[in-house]
């Protein structure tokens, strides 16, 4: 009887105490340590990673050779073949940074740096070779002046036939190294008006562009970014609530934009895009501010998928419909005028006539495809993706893809343009990619693993006292009926050694048995054998 209750009540314990931990208090003890975890606190390893990630981002450059350039000059379709990935390692890290206890915010600026990676990058390709692509100075200052100050063209034409030594096309033909990062030459040792005129707005107005020598210019897409501090950002710590997370509060000086024709757009909506909030809903799009395309993006939910053992969500991001999404009417370059489906006009924010769009034209009308050749989009590798661990708002995987594009129209002022068929023509596209991997993935699924192994161990602790109690109950009903029998080796610290004791106890032991026996069957040979004993001893 007493171990029978023993067993009920241990077990009975150990159920409650299971059913509250295990199945009630597991979650929120969980999500709670991991809300503490993934704010940006000064102890967090977390906030160690933020501000320096631990490994490259993998940067590549896909570039669309023009392989007809001169043929294009007098009308025909560009002929395009994608070469690349020329790949680099991206090293990311943000610098002075200042916390805010009262806002609870951070401070700091992006420093990006690149180095060339030649196991990452295609087989026989290298930074010394030479591809032909829009020649993005002339090609950028014509559709500027075009657009904003069509009186100056005949001034251009002639700067460009002084400063470029009277180019036949719209086409560069220069290494891979100079395009990207090294510049490439523009030679401003000119001594007419036009090409000087030119000359001193390209030193103080275009993105990307140093003066190596007196008079001596190179110009870059990406050198401007390498080893440069961006633009001063302010961001939620998630310490006092943790939804703010990450949110955007401050961007380049400003609480809000200035440069579209709406509140809402103006207005930061989401993250800063490198880190978000645990525990958003499934479903729930994700949004973030891009200083790239100095805009909100939203990340649209896509399904549910696991990523090496880890629950994650897929999520995929576009450039919007300007025409027929109401949203994205305020980033429609002026009233009158809206982008295509999947398009976006960089010139307020670049200060360059670029238009951007996903790689090869995914997503976008059919019609801008049929306007050259060699394009073929394809949404496993042109997609702009990313896997999401909701619970810990961390992503495990994220590609950002975007072509730049220019278009290119005919126009009779400019004599290596007057020719040319209207067509929106792409000139490559990059792709900025983030995997996690080593401690930092085995981290992550650490966190999984806990979870799979409670529901492990609750369900054999649930099992094994459902049994324990079963077990008690059983015993009881087995034994509530028979008598309690003391064994002799416990009466011997309780009588003496002489004969009369002995013989008074045997006398009374003997009766009990004879009672015991005629009220339920005895077997407990354990006693009589101890009988026995005591009978050849005395």
């Amino acid at each position: 009887m007493q171990l029978a209750t023993k067993i009920l009540i241990g077990s009975s314990v150990v159920l409650v105490g299971t059913i509250l931990i295990s199945f009630v208090s597991f979650d929120d003890i969980l999500a709670f340590g991991i809300r503490d975890q993934t704010s940006l606190r000064k102890r967090n390893e977390l906030r160690s990673i933020y501000l320096k990630i631990p490994f490259p981002l993998d940067f590549k450059i896909y570039f669309f050779n023009v392989t007809n350039p001169d043929d294009v000059t007098q009308g025909a379709k560009p002929k395009l073949h994608e070469v690349g990935p020329y790949a680099y390692d991206e090293w990311v890290s943000k610098v002075d940074v200042v916390d805010n206890s009262v806002e609870d915010t951070l401070a700091y600026s992006p420093l990006a740096k690149f180095y060339f990676n030649a196991n990452k990058t295609g087989v026989g390709l290298s930074q010394d070779d030479e591809v032909t692509i829009l020649h993005p100075v002339i090609v950028g200052a014509i559709s500027t002046a075009v657009e904003s100050s069509p009186a100056l063209l005949p001034i251009l034409t002639k700067a460009i036939k002084s400063i470029f030594r009277d180019p036949k096309t719209i086409y560069l033909t220069d290494k891979v190294r100079n395009i990207l990062f090294d510049g490439m030459l523009i030679n401003c040792s000119v001594t007419d008006f036009a090409g000087k005129a030119v000359c001193s707005q390209l030193k103080s107005q275009l993105p990307g562009i140093k003066e190596v020598e007196k008079n001596i210019l190179r110009f870059s897409l990406f050198g401007s970014r390498n080893d440069t501090l961006g633009k001063r950002t302010v961001v939620k710590r998630g310490i006092k609530n943790s939804k703010d997370l990450g949110l955007l509060v401050e961007y380049d000086g400003m609480k809000k934009l200035d440069m579209y024709d709406s509140k809402e757009c103006n207005s930061f909506q989401g993250t800063d895009g490198w880190i978000f909030p645990v525990g958003l809903p499934i479903g729930e799009d994700l949004k973030a501010f891009s200083g790239e395309l100095c805009r909100n993006i939203k990340i649209k939910y896509v399904q549910p998928e696991p990523y090496k053992g880890v629950p994650t969500d897929l999520y995929e991001g576009d450039l919007g419909d300007q025409r027929n999404d109401p949203d994205e009417k305020c980033y429609c370059p002026s009233p009158k005028k809206c982008m295509d489906k999947g398009l976006y006009d960089l010139t307020k924010c670049m200060g360059v006539p670029i238009i951007a769009s996903l790689p090869h034209f995914l997503k976008c009308n059919e019609s801008y495809l049929e306007g050259v050749e060699g394009l073929h989009p394809n949404a496993s590798l042109h997609s702009l993706n990313l896997l999401f661990a909701r619970e810990l708002g961390a992503p495990t995987m994220a590609m950002k893809r975007m072509q730049l594009n220019f278009l290119i129209k005919p126009n009779p002022k400019v004599p290596i343009m007057n020719n040319v068929t209207e067509v929106l023509h792409p000139f490559l596209w990059l792709e900025e990619g983030i995997v996690l991997k080593g401690k930092l993935l085995k981290k992550i699924q650490s966190i999984f693993m806990i979870k799979k192994l409670n529901v492990v161990v609750r369900w054999f602790l649930v099992v094994a006292c459902l049994g324990g109690i079963g077990g008690s109950v059983y015993l009881y009903y087995k034994n509530k009926d028979k008598g309690v029998i003391t064994p002799i080796h416990m009466i011997n610290k309780f009588i003496g050694n002489d004969n009369d004791n002995v013989e008074n106890f045997k006398s009374e032991a003997s009766s009990a048995v004879s009672k015991t026996s005629n009220k339920m069957e005895y077997d407990n040979r354990a006693f009589l054998a101890d009988m026995d004993r005591l009978n050849k001893k005395f």
